[in-house]
């Protein structure tokens, strides 16, 4: 296995769920934004075991993880929304 960051897929799969809800574009580069812009105030999970991305994902069901990832992933939206760059 490859190291991998479980935040970033937690960030990701977040994002499908409430995209809707935010109000931005949904093309695929105002995606990548709000995820950067996200990950980038996010705490970085890394693993590179089965083991560990269980234990991680474990970890981040907790109250505080989800209020974090939402509260990054709405303020990715406003900032992208304002400053789109897929023109």
């Amino acid at each position: 296995m490859k190291i991998v960051n479980v935040t970033e897929s937690l960030a990701e799969q977040k994002l499908d769920e409430i995209i809707d809800f935010l109000g931005c574009c949904k093309c695929d580069q105002c995606r990548a934004d709000i995820i950067s812009y996200a990950l980038n105030r996010l705490s970085p999970k890394y693993v590179s075991t089965d083991i560990g991305k269980a234990y991680v994902k474990l970890d981040t069901m907790s109250s505080q993880f989800e209020i974090d990832l939402l509260a990054a992933l709405y303020e990715a939206a406003e900032k992208v929304k304002k400053n789109p760059r897929h023109r």
